[in-house]
């Protein structure tokens, strides 16, 4: 039997005019929705739009196969941190604005992956250097010089390779790293799935110490896994 989780990742692995999959990762909707705690049909608004590209924010990575949509980890990055923003009182003017001007100035597709994002929950800052080489911080819009005092939680969570995010540390100890899983949530500690290591203490019991034991894994592992499979589901 398959498990639901793994038809989304092959739903999405299949998509035949897709290439390159392998280590940018691929989610539906409904997966970006539990992940990132927005609805479902914002999610699909943001990236296909509502009638003729009305509410539309982001352009997908992956072309859709007929009724079927993928996006990327990237992708999902930006999903994530624009509800942040929203969440945290930026104005989705604003956070269309600010995402259309980053990718020109930063000369960048996926404006919200950049590590140079800061924000003070109100409005949306840009960390980088002027002219002189100094490091400085402007406003987006304005590119005013600004000083922030505070750097949402949320962006800490994420890590980041030449200057681009690369794995999500969506909780403690599980993480989403497009190169592993096709980008699923993971066990940091044993770079398995939650969903299989929640679903075999489900089907066993709830014995945690017989589930570590068939994947070599600790009990805190399963016990991690459990915990936030439950938190999605809820």
């Amino acid at each position: 039997m398959v498990h639901p989780r793994e038809k989304s990742i092959l739903a999405g692995a299949m998509m035949s005019s897709v290439p390159n999959i392998l280590g940018r990762g691929v989610y539906t909707f409904a997966d970006a929705a539990r992940l990132t705690g927005l609805s479902r049909t914002r999610v699909r608004e943001w990236f296909v739009g509502s009638g003729t590209d009305r509410g539309r924010l982001f352009s997908p990575d992956y072309p859709p196969e007929g009724t079927a949509h993928a996006i990327s980890f990237l992708d999902l990055i930006d999903v994530f941190v624009a509800g942040q923003l929203r969440e945290h009182g930026v104005s989705l003017p604003t956070v269309r604005k600010v995402y259309a001007k980053l990718g020109t100035d930063l000369g960048f597709t996926h404006a919200f992956c950049r590590k140079e994002l800061l924000t003070d929950g109100k409005s949306v800052f840009v960390r980088g250097l002027d002219k002189s080489g100094e490091d400085e911080i402007y406003e987006a819009l304005t590119r005013q010089k600004a000083f922030p005092e505070l750097i949402l939680p949320f962006l800490q969570r994420i890590e980041y390779e030449r200057m681009t995010a690369a794995r999500w540390r969506i909780t403690d100890g599980v993480v989403l790293d497009p190169a592993v899983s096709f980008g699923q949530p993971v066990v940091a500690e044993a770079v398995i799935p939650t969903y299989i290591l929640a679903a075999a203490y489900h089907a066993n019991g709830k014995d945690a110490e017989r589930v570590a034991d068939w994947y070599n894994v600790t009990t805190d592992a399963v016990s991690i896994a459990v915990r936030f499979e439950s938190e999605l589901a809820a």
